[in-house]
């Protein structure tokens, strides 16, 4: 009898460093989609997206609408029994239209308003608050009569985020939705391991790390292309598919010159999405001319706009 209570606990507390390791965040993590989203234009294929990923998905009414949270299945072992608690995570995604966050800043109501959405969420336990504002790039380009000017927006903006700490995040379409969802879902996924592991939890740039064998070097180059503005996760990945490192990049600028060097990197495609969401595009002038700025400047006080 006594065997086999032993039995018992060790393959219970197998299960829980099991649910512990890194690599099997996605077995215990759920995401919780406001109906909002769901029933919106793409929505069925944000979850199907999410879904082929293998990242387990439910759609219910939030209190706070067009609101994304986060489940974990936490797992303890006692007498040999596994116990599954789900714990709500304390990240908080809000969707929001950028015609929407330009008409509150432009009446000075955004701060105001996203103060009402955290104490909505924080009822039943404290929450951060992250600003997921859609068609932003669009917005800028529209010829509408009154339409927020790019300064106006910056500081409304950065006065939300000294205010209340909330973070703002740009995004143009849904496969950009997906893979924000997607990051913050696997970053909190992995944060029981990290904090074993004795970790600084943060964003996923300040996570990174080289480890005593030399992994990890690819991560941090990409993590640092992504300090560049207009450069995300995609294009970054994307550029590092081709220079591996910062010195590989900044030989082939020297050696190409950086006119060639901005049309070459131009030119290298980002694919983003699986699935129905999976596309296609460039990397773009725009952002090439920063990258090419950034590792060829000998300036350490030029700005790269």
């Amino acid at each position: 009898m006594e065997k086999e209570k032993e039995k018992a606990s060790r393959q219970a507390l197998a299960a829980v460093a099991k649910g512990m390791k890194k690599e099997n965040w996605m077995e215990y993590m759920k995401v919780i989609i406001d109906n909002n989203i769901a029933e919106s234009k793409g929505g069925t294929e944000i979850i199907t997206t999410l879904e082929l990923e293998g990242i387990r998905c439910e759609t219910v009414r939030q209190p706070l609408a067009n609101a994304i949270s986060f489940v974990r299945d936490e797992m303890t072992a006692d007498n040999g029994i596994v116990h599954r608690t789900k714990v709500f995570e304390d990240t908080v995604l809000l969707v929001a239209q950028a015609e929407t966050i330009a008409d509150r800043i432009q009446t000075k109501t955004l701060v105001g308003y996203i103060s009402q959405c955290t104490t909505i969420v924080s009822h039943h336990r404290q929450c951060r608050i992250t600003l997921l504002i859609m068609g932003f790039d669009k917005l800028m380009k529209s010829k509408r009569k009154g339409v927020i000017k790019r300064v106006e927006w910056e500081q409304g903006l950065i006065e939300l985020q000294m205010k209340l700490s909330v973070s703002c995040n740009t995004i143009s379409d849904n496969a950009q939705l997906v893979e924000n969802i997607r990051m913050y879902c696997k970053s909190l996924g992995e944060r029981p391991h990290k904090l074993k592991q004795g970790l600084f939890i943060g964003s996923t740039k300040n996570t990174l790390f080289v480890d005593k064998n030399g992994g990890g070097y690819l991560q941090v180059f990409i993590a640092q292309l992504q300090e560049i503005r207009s450069v995300n996760e995609a294009v970054a990945t994307a550029v590092a598919r081709q220079y591996p490192s910062p010195v590989l990049l900044s030989r082939f600028i020297e050696r190409s010159g950086s006119e060639v060097a901005v049309g070459v990197l131009a030119d290298i495609p980002v694919r983003r999405g699986v699935g129905v969401l999976a596309n296609t595009r460039r990397v773009g002038p725009e952002a090439a001319k920063r990258i090419v700025l950034f590792y060829s400047t000998d300036d350490p006080d030029k700005q790269i706009v």
